[in-house]
């Protein structure tokens, strides 16, 4: 358990570590309103789109997938997207917050989470499905993101619109020619890989840096009721109802112990960007993105913990 609390450790720590950068940049003014405006505007049109290309691009296919385990996950993240937009509906009056607590009750950080975290839990041989579920996951959690943050912008509702904004984000965009270049089987110079793996390797960085420069510790008395709906949502009601449904179902081992980190990982650090892109609630989402970081430690460890304690892993 204190290994698996170490590896938990270490996968956030960085986080806070760049959010105080962030904030230390700010202080010594270092980073000015427009020269964040602008760094952020470079995350999200071209980090973001080259980190969502790589990971695809560079995922292993070769593990086995589980039709019916693919499924499962695809299901449970829609249902656990419908509960929180139900709730965002009955309990959150502006549309900008209410994308911004949808978002964070339902999109992980997995690429940063996953892998380590399974890796340490069940060792190499987890590797494979997690790597296959994370390129699966991912490009769903952006796309509902995308649709989400474009519909609570506020405004009428243009169908047409939407969709437009949806098929045209960086995101989406870096997705899709990750999904073709493995499914035409393209393989890629070195020369030109390298560059692309060191932009993606930037992005979560820069969008951290960049989030610390701009979150006060002020919004989060002005958000605080909606911050803590989120980070309950995405670290105890959807990871508790995903591995109680598995487990009911019969999942045991890696399965089962890879639900943890796809619906129990801390919130995505690309929400904020999308969400400050995007006219949404972007302190909401820098606070629901600190405190799921801060907090997923332990409950990561106590979803390990009870999991092991009934021999399911």
């Amino acid at each position: 358990m204190t290994a698996n609390f170490i590896i938990a450790a270490e996968a956030v720590l960085p986080i806070f570590l760049l959010i105080l950068l962030g904030m230390g940049a700010r202080r010594l003014k270092l980073l000015t309103d427009l020269e964040r405006k602008h760094v952020n505007n470079a995350v999200f049109q071209v980090m973001f789109p080259f980190m969502m290309f790589y990971n695809i691009y560079t995922a292993d296919f070769s593990g086995v997938l589980i039709p019916s385990y693919f499924g499962f996950c695809v299901g449970m993240l829609f249902l656990v997207y419908a509960l929180g937009t139900v709730y965002a509906l009955l309990t959150v009056r502006d549309n900008p917050s209410r994308g911004a607590l949808i978002q964070a009750c339902y999109r992980g950080n997995l690429v940063l989470m996953g892998l380590p975290v399974m890796e340490n839990l069940m060792g190499e041989e987890a590797l494979g499905l997690t790597t296959i579920m994370l390129a699966v996951i991912v490009p769903l959690y952006n796309i509902l993101a995308v649709a989400t943050l474009e519909v609570f912008r506020g405004g009428r509702m243009q169908p047409g619109h939407i969709l437009k904004k949806i098929l045209t984000n960086p995101l989406i965009l870096g997705a899709a020619a990750g999904i073709c270049a493995v499914a035409f089987r393209l393989e890629l110079p070195e020369v030109l890989l390298q560059p692309v793996g060191q932009v993606a390797s930037a992005a979560t960085p820069a969008a951290l840096l960049v989030m610390g420069a701009s979150f006060y510790f002020q919004s989060v008395h002005k958000n605080l009721r909606n911050i803590v709906s989120g980070v309950l949502g995405k670290l105890i009601i959807g990871p508790g109802m995903a591995l109680a449904a598995g487990y009911a179902l019969g999942y045991r081992g890696i399965p089962l112990a890879l639900l943890i980190v796809i619906f129990g990982a801390p919130c995505a650090v690309s929400s904020y960007t999308m969400a400050q892109q995007m006219d949404s609630n972007a302190e909401l989402a820098a606070g629901c993105l600190i405190f799921s970081s801060l907090f997923s430690c332990v409950t990561i460890c106590g979803w390990i913990f009870l999991l092991k304690q009934t021999g399911a892993i």
